[in-house]
């Protein structure tokens, strides 16, 4: 599973691609959209208040169910006059899976491997074989969990993240920029 970093990186450049839907500050939108990106790790939360943080990571909410809750949840609390339901469902989505996607294309060497990605229908874990990002070393007890993190290994795995979910926040930039120009009338800017 990649670090809050990784997730952060995938919530930004979702918003580099849309950038002030939800709000009329485009760092509002990043900041909603990174906390969406990174929002199924909150089941860590009751693990660490039970003295085992594993104990339902990747659970229930790292599945396509849980996004789909959260989706319908979040278009209606961010409902406005110029903000239709569905794409705002689709966004809110979109961030949230972004986690999920980013989950299965990483090293996963902490029971149970995978996610359940189809929950409800069904508990199967999946993930896939050829891993794009590190796994992440870390205590498996509450007391030093948040120390454990901060170690070389994760620091390489922080650092493939960036590289990797910086080029795409970068290349949704890009994206976003030359749709601009074109929706502007031709390609020249003043500036």
């Amino acid at each position: 599973m990649p670090l809050p970093l990784g997730h952060a990186l995938a919530g930004l450049a979702l918003r580099q691609a849309r950038p002030r839907f939800f709000f009329a500050a485009g760092w509002a939108d990043a900041l909603f959209l990174m906390f969406l990106a990174n929002l199924p790790d909150l089941d860590f939360l009751p693990g660490l208040l039970r003295g085992r943080p594993n104990l339902y990571h990747h659970g229930a909410f790292h599945s396509l169910g849980a996004a789909l809750a959260v989706a319908l949840g979040g278009a209606v609390l961010l409902r406005s006059p110029r903000r239709r339901f569905a794409p705002a469902a689709a966004l809110v989505f979109l961030a949230f899976a972004s986690h999920l996607l980013l989950d299965l294309f990483a090293l996963d060497l902490v029971p149970p491997y995978g996610l359940p990605l189809f929950w409800p229908f069904s508990g199967e874990t999946l993930i896939f074989s050829r891993p794009l990002f590190l796994n992440i070393t870390r205590s498996a007890a509450s007391g030093d969990f948040f120390p454990s993190l901060f170690n070389g290994h994760n620091l390489a795995a922080a650092l493939r993240e960036a590289f990797l979910l910086g080029g795409a926040a970068l290349a949704a930039t890009g994206w976003r920029r030359r749709a601009e120009r074109r929706r502007d009338g031709g390609g020249t800017s003043g500036g």
